[in-house]
């Protein structure tokens, strides 16, 4: 397998805009959300960075305390999602591979649907991860302050513009599905996802 991530970024997008099909839409898309939940984290630790006010009154102190645990947290949390997003920007050109690879060879109806269901599920599941980041993205929003927040809003543009591009390449394999059940399975999933997605906003 390719791994994408260790091209140099200008590399990348040398590969992303050549008529080559891979990388495609659903590894940029976990790119964009890795950068996302990088920049959330680079406002949680600029934020941990300032010393604690000491006249606060007891009650402000310790929901500052809270904050800054919460934040802590928070950083914690993306740095598994990130890494988990950051897998996908190689892993999805190569279920994508595995799914032509079935049409070209005329393979068995049912080794399709395991390679459309896998595709499916690499960006379902990279869509729920980019939901979670972008639900303690807005919880970063009620706690920083100052300009340092705006990159908070940067963060959530990138974060909303890798769900979508997770959601609808996820969809796209499910167009593609024939087992009725695996596509119920599936269209029932995305609708979970777009309603926690939209809650999280």
């Amino acid at each position: 397998m390719k791994n994408y991530t260790e091209l140099s970024l200008e590399d990348y997008l040398g590969k992303l805009a050549s008529e080559a099909p891979v990388p495609g839409g659903g590894s940029a898309s976990a790119y964009v959300g890795s950068l996302g939940m990088a920049l959330t984290q680079m406002v949680a630790r600029i934020a941990l960075k300032r010393k604690p006010k000491t006249d606060l009154p007891a009650e402000q102190k310790f929901q500052d305390e809270a904050n800054r645990q919460r934040m802590q947290e928070i950083i914690a949390s993306l740095e598994k999602t990130k890494e988990q997003a950051l897998q996908v920007v190689s892993l999805d050109p190569k279920v994508y591979d595995e799914v032509m690879a079935c049409y070209k060879a005329g393979a068995l109806p049912e080794k399709l649907e395991d390679a459309l269901q896998n595709a499916f599920r690499l960006q379902a599941d990279l869509a729920l991860i980019i939901a979670m980041a972008r639900e303690w993205n807005a919880h970063m929003r009620t706690i920083v302050k100052g300009a340092v927040a705006n990159d908070l809003v940067v963060s959530d543009s990138f974060l909303s513009a890798a769900f979508e591009g997770a959601f609808h390449t996820a969809h796209i394999n499910v167009v593609y599905m024939k087992n009725a059940d695996r596509k119920e399975h599936a269209e029932k999933a995305l609708a979970e996802l777009r309603n926690r997605f939209e809650k999280g906003s």
